[in-house]
This record gives C-alpha cells, sequence and structure tokens, in this order.
C-alpha cells in the first residue's frame, strides 16, 4: 500500500474504528437523541397539561404551581444525584395514596400516549417510543403525586382525580378536541405562566 492510501485510510478510521463501526455509533447516538427528546417533550407536556388541571379544578395560581415545579424539580435533582429513585417515589404513592403509577400511565390507550409528542414517530420504532412514554408518564405521575401529597396535603380522591383529569386531557390531544398551544394559551392568560416553548405562539381564548 503506498503512503498516500495509508493515509486515506487512516483518515477514513479516526480512533482506529472502522467506517461500518462509526455508522453504527452514529447510528446509536441519533437513537439516543431521539429518545431524549421524546422523554422531555413529553414530560414538558403532561407537565403543563397537569398546571392547567391543578388550576381549573384546584384553583391553583401562579404561586402554587411555582411551589410545583419547585419540588418536582428538587425530586429530579435528588434522583440523578442516586438520593431518590423514581421506584421510591412509586412505593410512596403505594403506601401514602393506594395508587400504583405504572398501572396508572397503562390506563392511557397505547396511541393516544403519542399525542404528547409533536414529532413523528416511524412506524417500525413505535412499540419502543411507546414504552418510552408510557414510562415518561409514569414517573411524572409518581412526582406529582408525592408532590400534592406531602407539599399541598392532597387526599387520596383528589390525587386520583387529578390523574383521571390528566388521562381526559391526553384524549382530547389525541382527538384534537385540545392542543398543547391552547392549553399554553389559557395557561397564559390566566396564571401568568408562559412555558418558554409557546412563546409568540400563543393566541387569545
Amino acid at each position: 500500500m503506498s503512503n498516500a492510501l495509508a493515509r486515506k485510510r487512516k483518515r477514513m478510521q479516526p480512533l482506529g474504528y472502522t467506517k461500518d463501526e462509526l455508522l453504527r455509533m452514529q447510528r446509536y447516538a441519533k437513537t439516543e437523541s431521539n429518545t431524549n427528546d421524546l422523554i422531555e417533550e413529553s414530560f414538558l407536556n403532561i407537565r403543563l397539561i397537569s398546571f392547567q388541571i391543578l388550576h381549573d379544578k384546584f384553583g391553583f395560581g401562579y404561586k402554587r404551581l411555582m411551589k410545583v415545579e419547585k419540588i418536582i424539580t428538587e425530586y429530579l435533582n435528588t434522583t440523578a444525584a442516586g438520593g431518590l429513585s423514581t421506584e421510591q417515589l412509586q412505593f410512596y404513592m403505594r403506601e401514602k395514596c393506594g395508587i400504583d403509577a405504572k398501572a396508572e400511565a397503562n390506563r392511557i390507550p397505547f396511541r393516544e400516549s403519542f399525542s404528547l409528542v409533536e414529532r413523528k414517530v416511524a412506524p417500525g420504532s413505535m412499540q419502543t417510543a411507546g414504552k418510552f412514554l408510557a414510562a415518561s408518564i409514569c414517573n411524572y405521575y409518581a412526582l406529582l403525586g408525592v408532590c400534592l401529597k406531602t407539599g399541598f396535603n392532597f387526599s387520596k380522591r383528589q390525587v386520583a382525580e387529578t390523574l383521571e383529569w390528566i388521562r381526559y386531557y391526553i384524549n382530547s390531544l389525541a382527538t384534537g378536541y385540545e392542543t398543547m398551544t391552547g392549553i399554553a394559551s389559557v395557561m397564559e392568560q390566566e396564571c401568568k405562566y408562559c412555558d418558554p416553548r409557546f412563546i409568540g405562539k400563543t393566541y387569545e381564548v
């Protein structure tokens, strides 16, 4: 092999990886990125839905909604640091509220859960994406339930009612009766809560 061809091959295989290995790594990185985007978008949307429910059904205003956001963020930070697990939150939900967060999340029809994300999911990835969405909903249910029980002294019935309304709103999104922009518009006008994702997109309701 000439020196020129050797140099060219070396450039095509950085750090000793073959072209096929690099392509597999790129596909994996893309899959990881898509998964993270899917989880983040569904989490933010279900949080916004829950805020509207807390406002409409329980009279929460801006200050209390900000308290909910703060408590949930603290739970997430503690979980990320290894001091609390989602399994522990789910256990607390079962013990204190008599609610199985996973079972509640699974009550949302498979196809309806995709209404929580705007991005299109390839048919071949539907099953995997559906599992991630169900896990995202389950985790948020556990976070929200524990937050409402400990931070606002919600009764078991009130926590269950909140989750029931979340499921209703997801159904409304799936059937086209409601939109995330519409929910964001209500929250902005009635609670002065502005989701930065919808800046410039909201309308008068």
